[in-house]
């Protein structure tokens, strides 16, 4: 996984796991009322159940091996394999710490942004491995490309999650006509946005406050968990419990 798609991915999972916090911390605690308010403006809430499987962004893409037949005796293959994975491991690491430090440098969170983490996602070395340009990861990651480009095309890169909620339908017909696309890979792409821009919350209020920034995935999934509701609007909480059925 990229670390583009990383943090692509991270933002879907720390959704339900603010969720999982708000229930524990009871309705009438702070948790709970603070927890659900990063979402208010989604378009849609369904397709918040579904984002494991459709969200084509955040899907990790699959590993290809390259080892011999023998698992006892890899062979040059399994060596190759090897190295180049542990090479791609140390890159990735580095841009997911650098991706974590411009994101928590940027005093807000653009669709230029937002389409720069697609696209770093499609460039990943395992885009050009023959055979996996065709696999429905990749090719559902392409298809959000194209409904990324053309809202930047439109609406300009400098535009913020908080002006796209605003967009009307006839806006979205628009879109959706343009990149002939479905209306509801539109609010999909627009819902993943939001989960970023969440994310970006959650890394500038470190910044802001002093506190130590993840240098890793362990500690990104830990700032989610801590700061997560600290971010989150009230209206974006209620939305978010409305979407998970509580």
């Amino acid at each position: 996984m990229t670390a583009g798609s990383r943090l692509l991915h991270q933002s879907l999972v720390t959704v339900r796991r603010m969720h999982t916090t708000c229930k524990s911390y009871g309705a009438q605690s702070f948790g709970a009322k603070a927890m659900v308010n990063s979402i208010s403006q989604l378009p849609s809430t369904s397709s918040y159940n579904n984002y494991n499987q459709s969200t084509p962004a955040a899907a990790s893409i699959q590993k290809v091996s390259f080892s011999s037949e023998s698992s006892e005796k890899p062979g040059i293959f399994g060596w190759v394999q090897e190295k180049f994975t542990q090479r791609e491991k140390d890159k990735q690491a580095v841009k997911l710490v650098d991706q974590i430090n411009l994101m928590a440098n940027s005093p807000s969170y653009t669709l230029k942004m937002f389409a720069d983490e697609v696209d770093e996602q499609l460039s990943s070395w395992k885009t050009k491995i023959p055979g996996m340009g065709s696999s429905s990861e990749i090719q559902a990651a392409k298809e959000s490309q194209v409904v990324v480009k053309e809202m930047v095309t439109q609406l300009g890169g400098d535009i913020s999650a908080g002006d796209l909620g605003k967009l009307e339908r006839k806006q979205k017909l628009k879109l959706s006509i343009a990149c002939e696309k479905p209306l509801d890979d539109i609010n999909r792409v627009l819902d993943l946005f939001r989960q970023m821009e969440i994310m970006h919350r959650i890394l500038r209020y470190r910044k802001e406050n002093g506190l130590p920034l993840p240098t890793d995935q362990a500690g990104l999934n830990m700032a989610m968990q801590q700061d997560g509701m600290k971010v989150m609007t009230n209206q974006e909480k209620k939305v978010l419990r409305k979407a998970f059925g509580n």
